[in-house]
């Protein structure tokens, strides 16, 4: 139970750290969480999430130009109306984008061509801006960073009080754990076999190496 709940802890934190990393638009403490989520991503046998953190790295360190990885390591983030944690992953920022450009296709109906579309998709933050226009004309406050997800207190006091009255981050040996969980493992990285993961990312480098290095004349 001690190590179930303190495996949960841990990887609660490193989620609240992850998202409030973003919110910060901090790369560098982005950049450190992905050498611990590409551990974890790895223990877990999430292999595809696991080779996007490594490639990511390997840009940083070694394929990118100085400028190139700089730019990737801190052009991840986007913030509309500035302010303190109000940026959100640029990818989000991206499917806003794409929700508004379809939006404008479907309002073509029968005249959609790749034309119109083209043309339609080159106008989408102009078009933005015209729409937070009327809205403030209109009185209708636009909703800065991220949308509230009301109040968690009484929640959070709830869990509290339950873990505490069960003494679940107090170690008993001994005593049984959850049904479902009745051995839960003391690590999240319980198991990492680093043998495995060393000869692992050696077979990617060796795979990177010819795609990513330029020819020399």
């Amino acid at each position: 139970m001690f190590n179930y709940h303190r495996s949960k802890l841990v990887f609660g934190l490193t989620l609240f750290e992850y998202h409030d990393s973003i919110k910060e638009g901090d790369g560098e403490r982005l950049l450190d969480l992905y050498r611990l989520l590409l551990l974890l991503f790895k223990a877990n046998h999430k292999t595809k999430y696991a080779y996007a953190c490594l490639l990511y790295l390997v840009q940083l360190e070694a394929i990118l130009s100085e400028s190139d990885a700089h730019n990737l390591k801190w052009n991840r983030f986007f913030s509309k109306y500035g302010g303190k944690g109000a940026n959100i992953p640029l990818d989000l920022r991206m499917e806003q984008y794409n929700k508004i450009v379809k939006t404008m296709w479907r309002s073509l109906g029968a005249n959609l061509t790749e034309e119109s579309a083209s043309r339609l998709a080159n106008t989408v933050e102009p078009v933005e801006i015209i729409l937070d226009r009327v809205d403030e004309d209109c009185g209708l406050k636009a909703t800065k960073g991220y949308r509230s997800k009301g109040k968690p207190e009484e929640a959070v006091a709830q869990i509290t009080k339950d873990l505490m009255q069960i003494k679940a981050f107090q170690h008993h040996p001994g005593r049984e754990g959850h049904p479902s969980f009745p051995k839960f493992p003391s690590s999240l990285l319980n198991g990492l076999d680093y043998r495995d993961l060393r000869e692992w990312m050696v077979d990617l480098f060796e795979t990177w190496e010819p795609i990513y290095t330029p020819d020399v004349e």
